[in-house]
């Protein structure tokens, strides 16, 4: 029973992943032409090299901020800048630092509470808490 409910949530999975992928792309095609242009790059570009989990999140946060940026009346490489790639460089690395390092935070800071709630329980200790 177990491996047919794992079948069943990879094609329930496989079949929302398409169907967010269709919505990213339209919004992306009805991005203006320089816009369309930068984004479609950039996508080739983390998928290629980003090496990144969550690129598609990284995509969609990207496509948000460039409707908004069109919509403004801002050029494309006002947002990027000139090295596009550079840009995408820093999110990457952005999104990698970020993901990392919240995650040992909260390792450390779980840990550290387990530890304080147990001295609570202590006869001595309890006092000074």
């Amino acid at each position: 029973m177990n491996i047919f409910m794992n079948i069943f949530d990879k094609l329930v999975g496989a079949r929302a992943d398409k169907k967010s992928y269709r919505k990213y792309r339209k919004r992306v095609d009805a991005l203006q032409k320089d816009y369309n242009i930068v984004i479609n790059e950039m996508q080739s570009y983390i998928w290629n090299c980003g090496g990144l989990d969550g690129s598609f999140d990284l995509l969609c946060d990207l496509v948000s901020l460039f409707e908004t940026s069109a919509a403004e009346g801002k050029r494309v490489l006002d947002v990027t800048g000139e090295d596009v790639i550079a840009f995408c460089d820093k999110l990457i690395r952005e999104r990698q630092s970020r993901t990392w390092q919240d995650a040992v935070r909260a390792k450390y800071n779980e840990r550290i509470h387990r530890k304080l709630e147990k001295l609570k329980n202590e006869p001595n200790i309890a006092k000074t808490i």
